[in-house]
């Protein structure tokens, strides 16, 4: 058994998991990413979002591949 490195209590998890449950979600909240990677990951998202709406109109469908790939025909 293992035990949580903030809080001391056992517990069972996978290995590299080293944070009870509770300990896991306040560390999301004071460890979060900070405001400019979140501008940057919304801007990658609206991006992808306009490319595929484009593609779409052209009459292109995305699909995947065999190997678990995504492309357009």
């Amino acid at each position: 058994m293992k035990t949580c490195r903030d809080c001391g209590i056992e517990i069972c998890t996978r290995d590299r998991d080293n944070r009870c449950a509770r300990c896991e979600n306040i560390a999301d909240i004071n460890e979060g990413p900070n405001p400019q990677i979140k501008h940057e990951r919304r801007q990658a998202r609206w991006n992808r979002a306009e490319r595929e709406h484009v593609l779409r109109d052209l009459g292109l469908v995305k699909v995947r591949g065999a190997l678990g790939g995504t492309y357009w025909e």
